[in-house]
């Protein structure tokens, strides 16, 4: 369990650390990319333990989210558990695990995810970006770069998650 907590707060954490030391802005216009290691590190978690433990990391981490990455206390505390709701019960269930799906589920939700935080962004008037620019100039570029960190975390994750789920299994 102590592995598990581990690599949830290196994801954790990760996202602050890409959004500091890799060049995200690209060189060309005003394009944005928002890094999402926890909730690809938490959706895939998914796959592999449908029990309560993902509800109380999206819980926890969630808040932790809320205090450390954003001025909207109970955001990502309450969008965080959502998520893990629809991935245990609908698609977790469904699709396997491969790169491909896996690839495919963090572009959907982070898709998802953005466009919630965009509208209760925009609901709450602490922006004045439009719909297209939001689309243009953030979506796509976060959806492409957690796309291709997805890519890179595949191995690593899916080593960690199979470890957990052998000694879950070896508890009982």
């Amino acid at each position: 369990m102590s592995r598990l907590i581990f690599t949830f707060m290196t994801c954790f954490v990760m996202d602050n650390l890409l959004v500091s030391f890799l060049p995200i802005h690209p060189i060309v216009g005003y394009y944005r990319a928002i890094p999402n290691v926890f909730l690809i590190c938490l959706s895939f978690f998914t796959f592999y333990d449908r029990g309560i433990r993902p509800y109380i990391l999206a819980f926890i981490f969630g808040f932790l989210y809320d205090v450390c990455y954003t001025d909207l206390i109970g955001l990502y505390t309450c969008l965080f558990p959502i998520i893990t709701f629809i991935m245990v019960r609908f698609v977790s269930q469904m699709m396997p695990i491969n790169l491909l799906s896996v690839m495919a589920m963090v572009a959907v939700l982070v898709i998802g995810e953005e466009s919630i935080v965009y509208f209760m962004v925009n609901t709450m008037k602490t922006t004045n970006m439009s719909t297209f620019v939001f689309i243009k100039y953030i979506l796509i570029p976060t959806v492409f770069f957690n796309v291709l960190v997805t890519v890179v975390l595949y191995p690593i994750l899916k080593r960690q998650f199979r470890a957990y789920q052998k000694n879950v299994l070896n508890e009982f």
